[in-house]
């Protein structure tokens, strides 16, 4: 059986989320397919497998599209095989390119309160609540008015707005949670709220004439982000006056963490308000610590003589 057509049998199989499919699609048309098509599927070794990774990094593809790749192949292959189509996987003991880990890009209170002060009135609310609550856009824009538990001060992530519209977390997902709100910021949300039908979301469109529907990422970003950010400043230890950095709407989320683990709260505790599935994901914020270097400078003190360089 050739790849190409076992490709079509396991596509025509999958139960993924529409946003995964399309970039799927993508990364199998630009760098599984061309490669693989015609091969026979029991002809692919290990070694041919390694030898297309390294094509792929020659030909200058990026580490985390290649990895996309490589996982989508090693599907297929493994569906072949539980389907007897192979014996076992050539998809095992691959060397892939590391994926450099980006620093969280947060922003400083001073900063965050710049932006805040620029957004138009209607939106400040919404981004007060992302830097409080570290939702992700999708849960932020999939807000509706039924979860959020005034009494408790608490709202609970549950529905998120896709490009594909509204759906709901699955049950056994760390993403489906409670969030505490502070009290200024529960008190803004009662403000923003106190018209809306118990089912409504809570943020969405306010153009005249398209006004009450499902907010998109892009015109978010667009129409109100950007602008705001790109006309925020701060004054730096300096003293002297700065532009905000240029970070995207999900900085929102990382500001979060960061003041969060900045003043104490331990990185447990943010995993569960974030909903990250990995605590290696939540590890990222573990040099901003106050006490990160604690025992390594305490080593240090306890040094019976330390070195000196003479005056």
């Amino acid at each position: 059986m050739a790849f190409r057509e076992w490709h079509g049998r396991w596509w025509g199989a999958r139960i993924v989320e529409p946003h995964t499919l399309r970039g799927d699609a993508y990364s199998i048309k630009n760098h599984v397919m061309p490669h693989w098509a015609d091969w026979e599927m029991r002809a692919i070794t290990r070694m041919d497998v390694q030898s297309w990774i390294r094509s792929l990094v020659e030909k200058g593809a990026g580490a985390a599209a290649i990895k996309r790749a490589y996982n989508l192949t090693s599907s297929i292959m493994r569906a072949a095989v539980d389907d007897d189509v192979l014996a076992v996987s050539p998809c095992r003991s691959i060397d892939l390119p590391q994926i450099a880990v980006k620093p969280p890009q947060w922003f400083t209170l001073d900063q965050a309160q710049s932006i805040l002060d620029e957004l138009p009135a209607e939106w400040r609310t919404m981004c007060l609540l992302g830097f409080y609550t570290g939702l992700r856009w999708g849960e932020l824009s999939g807000l509706h008015r039924h979860r959020i538990d005034r009494r408790r001060s608490r709202l609970f992530v549950v529905e998120v707005n896709t490009k594909s519209g509204i759906k709901e977390y699955p049950k056994s997902s760390k993403s489906r949670r409670e969030v505490p709100l502070p009290p200024h910021v529960l008190d803004a949300l009662e403000r923003h709220i106190h018209r809306l039908d118990r089912e409504a979301l809570v943020f969405t469109t306010i153009t005249k004439g398209r006004a009450g529907r499902r907010l998109d990422d892009g015109n978010w970003r667009r129409q109100t982000w950007w602008p705001a950010v790109e006309g925020a400043f701060y004054f730096d230890t300096d003293g002297e006056q700065q532009l905000v950095p240029h970070y995207p709407p999900h900085s929102m989320r990382h500001t979060c963490a960061s003041w969060l683990v900045q003043k104490g709260v331990s990185l447990y505790e943010v995993q569960h308000l974030l909903g990250h599935e990995s605590f290696q994901t939540t590890q990222r914020y573990a040099h901003l610590q106050p006490d990160a270097h604690k025992a390594v400078l305490g080593a240090w003190e306890r040094l019976d003589v330390p070195l000196n360089i003479p005056a």
